[in-house]
């Protein structure tokens, strides 16, 4: 009996290896053209030699060395100084798709879904059908084991085709080389690009890249700080979706349902889990895995409306508003930024029932090209995303910020704005929404969306009141240029005309300009690097003025003071003091000395003047009013005064104009 159509369509059925199915599938991975293959194998390399140093406690040192094997062929070979890997699970770990030890894990990681590494083993034995060759060595062995491997797409197993031993000089570590069709070149989307980026966000890591004609790049560490490990939490209530639920309710563990919800989730106090089993119509005795159908839809309900405790971070590795500067300071320092915004950390939310914050930070001016795009950085987990910018959450956020409202041009209120900046967009989560499994974007989620747009317009914020500040600045600046020009030459024109000598024209300036003006300068001497203030009271009073400086944290112990400062806070990077009273006209100067090749740059101190508005300061800026160093009213009014201090606890006649003056200088802050 001849067999049915339906049996020989059904003969012809057989599973698919996931590794045979990417193998033809291979631009979902990254792999779709000779460039991208490239720095999709240099990225996921160091993605692991990253994650394996970070979790090891050890500050990472990674190599990436390209050189050529062929007319269209590259050698790829990066190295770590990570705890190494144990000889059993090298095969898998670089030879078998969709296996790792990160994926169930519910905490920030750069690598999640066990393809990357692996992927790039994949594509090599698929286009020049050379074996990976891995070095791993751990710190207990005394010698490394060397592989020579391939992944064999049929099975999805690794095929080890060499196996011996190496003395390695390396404590503990591994290597990977691999040889595959690629091509390369610098630009934007390069490995020099990636490299650059992972520096900026892991200042922690000292990184080094050697290009095919032999040119070497050192990323040395700007901190030698690690990174916490983020610990894995259970998933919050916030965000769950119905499946997920009843999956989770399925699961071995807790017998009754109250004791599940309070030690399965994360912000469910027993309190809380209580509110939400009323709240649904359940007891709370009931087995988890009998809610089902219409109690069901009623618990994940009530689990979202019972107000619960926030996310914790303890799953995530955020940078940091210090790092972030320090890591754009340690790579953008040939550029020379006039301006550093105070990087944004957002508080953690919710998404899909895990914890994620948005980070950015911005930099303006100095070498940066001000008739381009600005210059638009993304990461998620500290990982540079190079590929898909228009398809990707961040840049939808950007581009949809009305940029003129804070100082920069836009056509139309739309797209990326054009300016001299440089804007940093980090996401960090344990489960980050990329658009594919390249995890090149980030998918638009409306929890997401919202956290980049608050972030964003943070930062924007900052930059306008930098430019409102710089334009008032540079006004003043040139009417006092105009006034020192002109002056003196109708002074001397006029001392002519009617034969007198020329006039001191200082009390004629300083009743015009009536600001207080601070000049900086930083410059290497025989002692050191140099830092002068120097302040002059072109106003018509007398003055005894506050005056603070606040440094890079990493810098302000390096300083010797002169005169020795009022008060510090070496945390903070901070230092003030009270100068003796400038009469109008009078000049006084403060430095600071720093250890010969400090780098320390005109842009590094801040400088502040407390009660003196802003619309008479020039070269400083009021004192901002959440610094509460300031000394008692009573004391500076005594010291103008020419008076000793009163007595602790004496009541004095409070300045109304002054207060005004330094509250309003706090309310622009």
């Amino acid at each position: 009996m001849p067999r049915t159509l339906a049996e020989e369509l059904a003969s012809k059925q057989r599973e698919i290896s996931v590794a045979e199915f990417f193998e033809r599938n291979r631009q979902i991975l990254g792999f779709d053209n000779p460039l991208r293959a490239l720095l999709t194998t240099v990225k996921e390399g160091v993605d692991n030699a990253l994650d394996a140093c970070e979790e090891a406690r050890v500050l990472p040192d990674v190599l990436v060395e390209i050189a050529k094997a062929g007319p269209d062929r590259l050698q790829v070979t990066v190295t770590d100084n990570g705890p190494g890997i144990l000889k059993r699970e090298v095969p898998n770990v670089f030879g078998r798709l969709l296996y790792g030890s990160r994926f169930h894990a519910n905490r920030q990681s750069r690598g999640q879904q066990g393809i990357g590494i692996s992927a790039a083993v994949l594509y090599a034995g698929l286009t020049t059908a050379r074996p990976a060759h891995v070095i791993s060595k751990v710190r207990e062995e005394e010698a490394a084991h060397v592989l020579d491997l391939l992944l064999d797409t049929q099975k999805n197993l690794p095929k080890v085709v060499a196996d011996d031993l190496l003395l390695w000089d390396r404590e503990s570590g591994t290597s990977i080389s691999l040889v595959l069709k690629a091509k390369y070149q610098r630009g934007r989307q390069s490995p020099y690009e990636y490299l650059r980026g992972s520096a900026i966000v892991n200042p922690h890591a000292r990184l080094v890249l050697v290009e095919p004609d032999g040119t070497r790049i050192t990323y040395e560490r700007a901190s030698t700080e690690i990174p916490p490990v983020p610990k894995e939490v259970p998933p919050h209530p916030y965000g769950l979706e119905l499946g997920e639920l009843a999956y989770r309710l399925k699961l071995p563990g807790p017998k009754t349902l109250g004791e599940f919800l309070a030690k399965q989730f994360a912000g469910v106090s027993s309190r809380a889990a209580s509110e939400i089993v009323g709240k649904a119509g359940l007891t709370g005795k009931e087995a988890p895995g009998s809610v089902q159908g219409e109690r069901l839809e009623a618990l994940l309900a009530a689990m979202h409306e019972v107000k619960l405790l926030p996310p914790s971070a303890e799953s995530l590795s955020p940078i940091g508003p210090v790092l972030i500067k320090r890591g754009l300071r340690n790579v953008l320092g040939e550029v020379r930024p006039e301006f550093y915004a105070p990087p944004v950390s957002r508080p953690p939310k919710v998404r899909g029932g895990f914890p994620f914050l948005v980070e950015v930070g911005l930099v303006y001016g100095g070498g940066l090209p001000a008739d381009q795009p600005i210059q638009l950085l993304r990461f998620a987990n500290r990982v540079p995303l190079l590929f898909q910018q228009g398809a990707c959450a961040i840049t939808t956020a950007v581009q949809t910020l009305d940029w003129r409202r804070y100082g920069l041009e836009q056509k139309g209120g739309a797209g990326l704005p054009i300016g001299p900046a440089l804007l940093l967009v980090h996401l960090a989560s344990a489960k980050v929404p990329f658009t594919s499994e390249a995890k090149e974007a980030v998918a638009e989620d409306p929890e997401i969306d919202r956290e980049l747009t608050l972030a964003l317009q943070v930062a924007a914020r900052h930059l306008k009141t930098h430019l409102a500040r710089r334009n008032r600045r540079a006004f003043a600046q040139e009417k006092f240029d105009i006034i020192l020009k002109i002056l003196p030459k109708l002074a001397t024109k006029t001392s002519d005309l009617v034969g007198k000598p020329v006039p001191d024209l200082t009390p004629v300036i300083t009743r015009i300009m009536d600001v207080v003006n601070l000049e900086e300068k930083v410059e290497a001497t025989p002692e050191g690097v140099r830092l002068d203030a120097e302040i002059t009271n072109y106003t018509p009073r007398a003055r005894v003025l506050e005056l603070f400086v606040e440094l890079p944290a990493e810098l302000f112990p390096l300083g010797r003071f002169e005169p020795a400062p009022d008060g510090t806070d070496a945390e903070l990077g901070r230092a003030w003091w009270t100068l003796e009273k400038l009469p109008p006209s009078g000049r006084t100067k403060v430095s600071a000395t720093f250890p010969a090749k400090t780098e320390l740059e005109a842009s590094d101190p801040s400088w502040f003047v407390a009660g003196v508005d802003e619309g008479h300061l020039l070269g400083a800026e009021p004192l901002p009013g959440d610094w509460d160093v300031r000394l008692p009213r009573a004391v500076i009014e005594a010291a103008e005064a020419g008076l000793e201090a009163p007595p602790a606890g004496a009541e004095a006649e409070v300045d109304y104009d002054a207060a005004e003056t330094s509250a309003r200088s706090e309310d622009d802050e």
